[in-house]
């Protein structure tokens, strides 16, 4: 009998695990928490409407001033309501802006974040690389 949390995604099989391969620890089952609460589109998820920040809904918003902050808020409120126990120490955000006007590469918008779960005495980053935006 597999011994694990949850299936890993996205899905991998697995001989030792039984068909899927599955989570081993309490740090990489969270990680993979976080990991999908970002990437949840508020709506996609059963039965629970507004879970999820919906990270792609702001791929091609125009990338002004409040985007950071609009982003800060909802990762935090997101967290703060399924994922209490987990602590958001740090949100870092790193702007790739275009060398030049005609430039081929888009506004990509890296973020950066580090969380803890006190109850477990742990803590983690999260990198999510080249948001890209219009």
């Amino acid at each position: 009998m597999a011994i694990g949390y949850s299936p890993i995604i996205p899905l991998q099989k697995s001989v030792e695990d039984g068909y899927y391969a599955l989570t081993k620890t309490v740090a990489a089952n969270t990680k993979q928490n976080l990991k999908n609460l970002l990437l949840t589109v508020p709506g996609e998820r059963v039965m629970l409407p507004d879970f999820g920040v919906g990270l792609r809904h702001y791929l091609f918003t125009n990338q002004g001033d409040t985007i950071e902050a609009d982003l800060s808020f909802r990762i935090e409120s997101q967290v703060k309501r399924y994922l209490p126990y987990v602590s958001i120490n740090n949100l870092d955000f790193s702007k790739q802006e275009p060398q030049h006007l005609y430039s081929d590469i888009d506004n990509r918008l890296n973020l950066r974040i580090y969380y803890s779960v006190p109850s477990f005495s742990f803590g983690d980053l999260l990198e999510v690389d080249n948001i890209k935006f219009s």
